[in-house]
């Protein structure tokens, strides 16, 4: 009877509640986590192969990493796009494009570290290792 009740009760609060919407930040996190969980990826395969995968797509990506260096590739950010994936068998890029889902290509050589949500972030390794990321505060 207790348990029921308990249960009824739970059901009760879950329902009032509503849906809850991560911020900007917390979105930004989960995405550069995901990224970060590319760059292990595509660092595992090159420790095999001796070079990065030849991939122009997160499909071509997925395909590569999947289930060998990862059970779930991530294919889309946390604002629900899908990541920009490239690499030509030396050098690899990951992109984000961020809240307002607009690659902006001209941006991804500037090293940036404090970019508004809505700016593209890069995972790159392309002569030296280049992360825009945006800024928590």
């Amino acid at each position: 009877m207790f348990t029921k009740r308990l249960f009824a009760a739970a059901l009760v609060s879950i329902a009032t509640m509503g849906a809850y919407t991560p911020t900007d930040a917390e979105r930004a996190r989960w995405t550069m986590h995901d990224m970060m969980s590319w760059k292990i990826v595509f660092d595992a395969y090159y420790t095999d192969h001796k070079e990065y995968p030849h991939v122009g797509t997160v499909e071509e990506a997925r395909a590569i990493g999947e289930p060998i260096y990862i059970n779930a590739a991530p294919m889309h950010d946390a604002w629900g796009n899908p990541y920009r994936i490239e690499s030509d068998g030396k050098t690899f890029r990951i992109v984000s494009a961020g809240s307002d889902g607009k690659f902006d290509p001209s941006t991804w050589g500037v090293t940036a570290k404090k970019l508004p949500f809505d700016a593209d972030a890069v995972l790159t390794n392309e002569g030296r290792w280049l992360f825009r990321a945006w800024d928590f505060q």
